[in-house]
């Protein structure tokens, strides 16, 4: 897993965007990582791929959360 997938699967953690209810948008993540959305967006894609993350329905701009899976390796980045 990159630095980057690993300093946003944090930021989803620490902003506790565990839930679709908490989820945050691609927008919200970019701002608060100081880069680009599209670095966002490609590395979102990962963690979705990989199982970590996942994005809501919402149509236009959908939100995203960890995964149970995701907070466990959020987690374990802290131990």
């Amino acid at each position: 897993m990159s630095e980057s997938s690993k300093r946003l699967l944090s930021l989803l953690m620490v902003l506790g965007a565990q839930s679709p209810e908490k989820a945050l948008t691609k927008e919200e993540l970019a701002a608060k990582l100081g880069v680009g959305v599209s670095e966002v967006e490609a590395e979102l894609q990962r963690l979705v791929e990989g199982g970590y993350a996942e994005t809501t329905g919402q149509a236009g701009s959908p939100k995203i959360y960890l995964t149970g899976t995701g907070v466990i390796t959020a987690s374990s980045t802290y131990s």
